[in-house]
């Protein structure tokens, strides 16, 4: 029996139904993998007892994975800054609970955020430093709102096209950055939109224009992996050399019980991912839904 089966079964124990499957690229091996947390579409808010929850979903987690070296968050970090008559003070509102709750319970672990699509406030006039983009990085500690980092073995780009594709700047440094890296060397990719998932097929938020993305990356020789979020349902899916993993919501249906009563959304329960890889490219992915109610 593998690790992560054993994993597995511990959590079960915990009272929670971990069924969605997991994509594995190779057999379990020893303490060389890193254990990646994937957050995403936490959507913090203060009511429905957002925040409680919240804490104490992040605390469990922590406590179920000791193992957890690395945070990736790939937005949707609060509920919604985007629309046209979110204030102020509303927008500043949630930012408080996220830093006050969610950034407490991750203390100690390295943190890569992508932004999402709720992550902006655009009712603010021109020029106002709060307005657009720039300020989600401030809120969330990032220099700017795509870059690189090295974890594990693997060279981890963020990206962001929160406002539904990159734009060319983007893409250039993109390919830039690969063609800096050795052929063979493990690449995962993060962004709020998928560069392509099932989920997004079915219920639209793909990436527009990710095709030559997605082509630059199939050309590698080493593994990739692309992590995403916004859809708010799970699915996995590979080709080439590429996994492709859209996670399900921290917050389900955005903290409320949904369609089924559940908290889950179209069918996914509200939950994370732990992603696990090794120096040599392998890796693997398991979804771990919450316990209904929580």
């Amino acid at each position: 029996m593998s690790d992560l089966s054993t994993s597995r079964r511990g959590f079960l124990a915990a009272g929670v139904a971990s069924a969605l499957p997991f994509v594995a690229r190779g057999k379990d091996s020893p303490e060389d993998a890193l254990t990646i947390l994937h957050l995403t579409d936490i959507h913090i808010r203060p009511e429905l007892d957002a925040p409680q929850r919240c804490t104490r979903i992040l605390r469990a987690i922590r406590e179920r994975h000791p193992e957890i070296g690395l945070v990736i968050n790939t937005g949707d970090s609060i509920y919604a800054a985007d629309y046209g008559h979110i204030t102020r003070e509303r927008m500043l509102e949630q930012w408080e609970i996220w830093d006050k709750v969610v950034m407490p319970e991750l203390e100690g672990l390295p943190c890569l955020h992508a932004i999402g699509n709720h992550d902006t406030w655009w009712a603010g006039p021109e020029g106002d430093e709060m307005r657009g983009v720039p300020y989600v990085c401030k809120r969330l500690g990032i220099e700017r709102p795509y870059g690189a980092a090295r974890h594990g073995g693997w060279e981890i780009l963020w990206l962001e096209n929160s406002r539904g594709s990159i734009d060319a700047k983007q893409q250039s440094w993109l390919f830039d950055s690969l063609d800096a890296l050795p052929a063979a060397a493990p690449v995962i990719v993060a962004s709020h939109l998928p560069l392509y998932s099932l989920a997004g097929d079915y219920a639209g938020g793909n990436m527009k224009g990710s095709k030559p993305l997605i082509d630059r990356f199939a050309g590698r020789e080493g593994p990739v992996v692309a992590l995403s979020g916004h859809v708010h349902i799970q699915s996995s899916e590979s080709i080439w050399n590429i996994d492709f993993h859209c996670n399900g919501a921290l917050s389900g249906a955005w903290w409320e019980p949904g369609k089924q009563g559940d908290g889950s959304y179209e069918r996914t329960p509200a939950g994370y991912a732990l992603l696990r890889v090794w120096p040599d490219g392998r890796s693997e992915c398991h979804y771990h839904p919450l316990p209904a109610g929580s």
